[in-house]
C-alpha cells in the first residue's frame, strides 16, 4: 500500500471512529436513560441483558450490553469475511470493538438529557442513523443487522439496508410490548424507523445512477469498462448538426462512483458530453459493489 493509499485508510478510520461515536452516544445518552430498546444487535443484547438479570436476579453495577454485542457479531465477523470482502470486515472488526468499548466506557447520564420520550427518539434515532450511515459509506457497518442487510442487498438488490434493518426490529417491539408496555414499544419502533431513515439517506451505495457519455474517441467505453470494473454498452452515433460521427457510452454505478468516473472523464476526454439520469430501478446483472 503506498501512501496516498494510507492516508486516505488513515481519514477513513477517523470517519469510522466518528461514526462509531455517534451511535454510542445514541445508545447511552438517549435510548437507554429513556429505558427504551435500540434495533437490531445493540436490542437484542438488551434483551439477552435483560433475561440474565431476570433469571439469575443479578443487577449489573455497569450496562454489558456492548460486550454483548461484540460476542454476537463473532459469527458474523467469520461469514462477513468471505463474502463482503478483507477490507470491508477489517474496518467493521475495528467500528464493532472501537463502538462495544465506547457502550462501555461513556457513562450514562444520571437523568434524561430530554425528558421528553418523543425528543429522545428523534435526536437519538437521528444520530444513530446518521453514525451507521457513515460507517458504511467508509466502506465498513457497526455489524448486526447491517451486515445482514449489505448480504441481502448483495443477493436481492431492490432491498435497502434500512429497509431490512427495520424488518428484523419488529420482533424487538414485539418484545417490549409484552415486558414493558405498548408506549415503550411504540417509542422503540419510531427510534429505529428514524435510524433507518436516515441511514438510506446517508448510505448512497444503495443510489444507482445511469450515466450516458457521449465523444469521438471510439475506444472511450473500453477504458472506461476496464478502469471501473463495469459494464459499458457502446453504439455509433452521428451528431445532426455538425454530421460527424460520435460514440454514444452507457454505465449504470452507484453515486459512491460517480466522482471516479468524472476523474477518469477528464483525464480521457474534458470535451466529452455527458448527462446523468436515477433510475427508479435496476433489474438484472447488476453488481452491487459494497465497499469503498
Amino acid at each position: 500500500m503506498n501512501r496516498i493509499n494510507m492516508r486516505n485508510e488513515a481519514r477513513r478510520f477517523i470517519r469510522i471512529m466518528f461514526g462509531t461515536t455517534c451511535c454510542a452516544l445514541a445508545y447511552r445518552c438517549f435510548l437507554s436513560p429513556a429505558g427504551l430498546f435500540n434495533g437490531g444487535f445493540t436490542g437484542i443484547a438488551q434483551i439477552i441483558r435483560n433475561v440474565i438479570q431476570s433469571l439469575t436476579g443479578h443487577t449489573f453495577h455497569s450496562d454489558p450490553t456492548g460486550i454483548i454485542v461484540w460476542c454476537l457479531n463473532v459469527p458474523l465477523m467469520i461469514y462477513g469475511y468471505k463474502e463482503l470482502g478483507r477490507m470491508f470486515m477489517i474496518r467493521t472488526i475495528f467500528a464493532i470493538t472501537f463502538q462495544s468499548l465506547l457502550m462501555t466506557l461513556i457513562p450514562t447520564p444520571e437523568k434524561q438529557l430530554v425528558s421528553d420520550a418523543a425528543v429522545n427518539c428523534l435526536a437519538g434515532g437521528a444520530l444513530n442513523g446518521f453514525g451507521i450511515g457513515t460507517l458504511l459509506s467508509q466502506g465498513g457497518s457497526s455489524g448486526g443487522t447491517d451486515i445482514v442487510g449489505l448480504l441481502g442487498v448483495k443477493r436481492r438488490p431492490e432491498f435497502s439496508v434500512g429497509r431490512i434493518s427495520m424488518f428484523i426490529n419488529i420482533c424487538i417491539c414485539i418484545y417490549a410490548a409484552i415486558t414493558r408496555d405498548f408506549e415503550v414499544a411504540i417509542y422503540s419502533a419510531c427510534y429505529s424507523m428514524l435510524s433507518g431513515f436516515v441511514v438510506d439517506r446517508a448510505h448512497r451505495q444503495n443510489v444507482r445512477q445511469t450515466v450516458y457519455f457521449v465523444s469521438e474517441k471510439p475506444k472511450i467505453g473500453k477504458y472506461i469498462n476496464r478502469a471501473m470494473g463495469r459494464g459499458v454498452t457502446s453504439w455509433e452515433v452521428v451528431g445532426e448538426y455538425s454530421g460527424k460521427k460520435r460514440h454514444m457510452n452507457v454505465i449504470i454505478m452507484n453515486k459512491y462512483e460517480m466522482h471516479r468516473f468524472r476523474l477518469l472523464m477528464e483525464e480521457v476526454d474534458p470535451k466529452a458530453f455527458i448527462w446523468v439520469e436515477n433510475p427508479q430501478s435496476v433489474y438484472g446483472n447488476f453488481r452491487q459493489k459494497l465497499g469503498v
